[in-house]
């Protein structure tokens, strides 16, 4: 399994913020789009600017601004902990020496404060894929296709775990295979997709695949 590499997306995946980002994106959409409904759910993993190009390009520059100071305020105060059974797993790969990166839409700034929090995340990734790289985000398939540039493995030979459907919809468009995540969308929803489901990484086997 050393010529596999892994690749993980952010929240949902390594640490548990998808409750609270829902109560913050809840928030703005009623606020802003009351007609889209279920608009929490139907922007998760999106990259911020997808954002807001399909739902909130009707603003002016400043009320788009003031949105991104309230999720950055917000952001802020939130304390992160791991995905039950995520640091376990991460920590193995580590131990083998196995090839991972991290492929996130959180910009750096954010980063910076979950490094601040949980510095050892920073040491589990061979290479960290963000918002400010500058290629298109998920679900285009650009950010799983630089993370695997990266790593120099063919993305064939990666596996990735997501839990939002734009993200699964960029690892597969990447021509990866998929682990989904059900910490954000109900496993029938995620089977549509991939048929490897799991609810967390408690007792997942790295071997068993």
């Amino acid at each position: 399994m050393n010529n596999i590499a892994y690749l993980f997306d952010l929240d949902g995946v390594v640490i548990d913020t998808e409750t609270e980002y829902s109560k913050i994106w809840t928030v703005i959409g009623d606020k802003y789009i009351p007609d889209v409904r279920d608009f929490a759910n139907q922007i998760k993993g999106n990259h911020l600017n997808n954002i807001y190009e399909n739902y909130f390009s009707h603003l002016s520059l400043m009320e788009w601004e003031g949105i991104v100071d309230f999720l950055r305020t917000k952001e802020s105060e939130i304390e992160y902990t791991y995905i039950e059974g995520a640091r376990d797993f991460l920590l193995e790969l580590k131990a083998k020496n196995h090839l991972t990166a991290l492929v996130t839409s959180s910009d750096d700034t954010k980063l910076e404060r979950l490094f601040l929090q949980l510095p050892e995340i920073k040491t589990f990734f061979n290479t960290i894929v963000s918002a400010n790289d500058k290629v298109k985000g998920k679900p285009e398939p650009d950010p799983y296709l630089l993370a695997a540039e990266r790593l120099n493995i063919e993305p064939e030979k990666c596996i990735v775990f997501e839990d939002a459907i734009a993200g699964i919809e960029s690892g597969l468009a990447a021509r990866m295979y998929v682990i989904a995540l059900s910490t954000t969308h109900k496993p029938e929803q995620l089977q549509k997709y991939t048929p490897k489901v799991i609810p967390n990484f408690k007792n997942f086997c790295l071997y068993c695949i």
